[in-house]
């Protein structure tokens, strides 16, 4: 999102992307369609498309970002289900549960205050 962002004027191909952050562009294609189906970009698909920002960057959070992309399970449960008839099985699933919840709107609430403006001002600084 932040290359998108500092090229604003260009549609940008998932194969380049992929260099940018060295990855397969297939991983690139499917993060593109999660931020297309959230409304956060727009595509072009042939050889001359590409992805842009389908706004302005002050206008899309790292929240915005994140709910689009990620799983937002920040650790799992084991696979396995525990015994319900050991005092900590039968009760662990609710209460770890209740951990999750708090820790993703923590997590939410700190990257929906932060706008993908903010983050590429980081990067000219930083420049």
């Amino acid at each position: 999102m932040a290359v998108l962002g500092l090229r604003r004027s260009e549609l940008c191909s998932s194969s380049m992307l992929a260099r940018t952050v060295n990855t397969n562009p297939v991983v690139i294609r499917r993060l593109l369609l999660d931020l297309h189906a959230a409304g956060l970009i727009l595509t072009k698909l042939g050889p001359s498309g590409g992805a842009t920002l389908s706004r302005d960057p002050g206008r899309i959070s790292l929240g915005d970002i994140y709910r689009a992309t990620e799983d937002r399970r920040i650790f799992a449960a084991h696979p396995n289900k525990p015994s319900k008839v050991c005092p900590v099985g039968c009760r662990i699933e609710k209460v770890l549960n209740d951990v999750l919840e708090k820790t993703t709107a923590a997590i939410l609430c700190q990257l929906s205050a932060i706008t993908l403006a903010a983050v590429l001002r980081n990067l000219r600084r930083r420049a």
